[in-house]
């Protein structure tokens, strides 16, 4: 055995020892937010669950997972949370995870970090969401909904819809469900896309070529404005109730 040969063997035992020195990193916050502020995400890869109450505070719990990683290390990504009662922020932060090297091979820097965020916010406060490859569910929600998606796929329910929201997608998914008697102008425009809706006047729509096309109009005499600007994408409005 050659010391080339030598050599690439001690590195895989070592990434190997690397890998199966996994762990995980816990983060938990609780900041004062008014029900009319905003939580404001921006955030790589992961779930995103949100769910809501009526007290005047977010509750914030991380979950971070990076086989191969260990928490203790500098290269182990965190999440910031700070902010104050009228705008709270949750950051990705990672100074090293998109950062590929050849020794990655052998640092066990296989993929993304596996990320779970788990929220509680005021009913009313205003949602503003930037994220690149993370699914996302929101439950129970009576607020502003501002989405900036690459990649990612969004689920609402929407608990009444009395505020103007906006759907910006890039190759991904906005599923909402809303009270059959919600009152609201809808424009969804783009191309490559397609609009499912059980509300009138936008039932059905695809959009096909390299020109923008865009489908909308009043529902039950029109209110707050839902906006969507997609390409590559699909909307599903569900009436319930």
């Amino acid at each position: 055995m050659n010391a080339r040969t030598v050599g690439f063997a001690v590195a895989l035992v070592l990434g190997t020892a690397s890998f199966a020195a996994a762990d995980t990193k816990n983060i938990d916050r609780t900041l004062p937010l008014n029900g009319s502020g905003t939580l404001a995400l921006d955030v790589h890869n992961g779930t995103i669950q949100v769910r809501t109450w009526d007290r005047p505070q977010v509750e914030v719990h991380v979950h971070i997972d990076w086989p191969g990683l260990s928490a203790s290390s500098d290269r182990f990504p965190t999440v910031d949370i700070d902010g104050s009662p009228d705008r709270v922020s949750v950051r990705w932060n990672s100074r090293y995870a998109y950062n590929w090297t050849l020794w990655s091979l052998f640092d066990t820097q296989w993929g993304p970090a596996d990320v779970r965020y788990d929220i509680t916010v005021p009913k009313t406060v205003r949602l503003e969401i930037h994220n690149h490859n993370a699914s996302t569910d929101i439950r129970d929600f009576a607020g502003q909904l501002d989405v900036n998606t690459h990649n990612g796929r969004t689920r609402v329910d929407f608990a009444s819809f009395t505020r103007d929201s906006r759907i910006e997608m890039h190759n991904g998914m906005f599923d909402a469900s809303m009270p059959a008697a919600s009152k609201f102008n809808f424009e969804s425009r783009g191309h490559h896309a397609y609009v499912d809706s059980d509300f009138k006047p936008a039932m059905h729509a695809v959009y096909h070529g390299r020109g923008e096309n865009n489908v909308g109009g009043t529902v039950n005499g029109g209110g707050p404005n839902l906006r969507i600007v997609s390409h590559n994408a699909s909307v599903r409005l569900h009436s319930k109730g």
